[in-house]
């Protein structure tokens, strides 16, 4: 093989391997904001606006306003005001499914193809699948409603681990409301009156904006305890990695007191602020 046709070959595996690698893990993007909302990214925080790119293990936090997330291949996620969301997995090739997890608020999901996304509550896992559906999260009680085809709904037990899965027919409503069992019914009439008004009309893309996907987050500072706390003390499993993410912050005095007066009875935390304290007995 003569040198520039090595040269050549080279060239296109160095392009095949770079095409691999961006489909590894799609750009997802923040499609509409209706105003700057902000983005707890590791443990700093960010302020974001309509075309800014979205990453894995974001927690996106609307405020007052409303936003739409995009993962490509289908998969829509309207965000309405006040809602809390972690951004679990953007949903990796044409089969893996997008994840959220919901601490508070409510999301509208579309699927417009075959790959389904998944949302996660303290109390239900929802699995949307072609059409859409609507989840709201709020102090002991997590809903459903199938927007549009027949979605599926279990119900987290003790362990974090999803029950039977409860098929939950169009426009059909199911809650997770203290020990009552899962069932599917009508959704109440105070469901719909709280619904974010958006959410009665289909989720369209966003529009095409000239820096979609050209815009990066803007770190505004560290956080803060009170940033945080919810997330720290949240029945989700992606609280999980938190200790990791933000141990790094106790640091701040004023943040590690917070989080001791909160948390710090906690086992999970206890290591980390007390190591001595839960050191194993050395056996002589």
């Amino acid at each position: 093989m003569t040198a520039p046709l090595r040269s050549a070959v080279a060239a296109v595996c160095l392009l095949a391997l770079h095409g691999a690698a961006a489909g590894a893990e799609p750009a997802a993007m923040l499609a509409l904001a209706d105003q700057p909302l902000r983005i707890i990214r590791g443990a700093q925080l960010f302020k974001a606006v309509s075309g800014t790119l979205v990453q894995k293990d974001d927690i996106v936090e609307t405020g007052a306003g409303s936003a739409q997330i995009e993962f490509g291949a289908g998969s829509i996620a309207a965000l309405g005001p006040r809602t809390r969301v972690y951004l679990t997995a953007l949903g990796q090739d044409e089969k893996a499914p997008a994840e959220l997890a919901l601490l508070q608020g409510w999301v509208k999901v579309l699927c417009t193809t075959g790959r389904r996304t998944l949302v996660a509550t303290s109390a239900l896992q929802v699995s949307v699948g072609a059409g859409a559906a609507i989840v709201r999260s709020a102090p002991g009680k997590d809903e459903l409603f199938a927007d549009e085809g027949e979605q599926l709904a279990a119900r987290f037990d003790d362990k974090g681990r999803p029950g039977a899965v409860l098929k939950v027919a169009p426009e059909q409503y199911a809650v997770a409301d203290g020990a009552k069992p899962l069932a599917a019914g009508r959704p109440p009439r105070q469901f719909i009156s709280e619904m974010p008004p958006a959410f009665r009309d289909r989720i369209a893309p966003g529009p095409a904006l000239g820096k979609a996907g050209k815009l990066a987050a803007v770190k505004e500072r560290e956080v803060d305890f009170a940033d945080v706390d919810a997330w720290l003390g949240a029945r989700l499993a992606v609280r999980k990695g938190f200790v990791q993410r933000f141990r790094a912050r106790l640091k701040d005095p004023a943040f590690r007191q917070q989080l001791e007066q909160a948390l710090g009875q906690g086992s999970e935390w206890q290591a980390v602020l007390h190591p001595a304290a839960v050191r194993p007995l050395t056996q002589f």
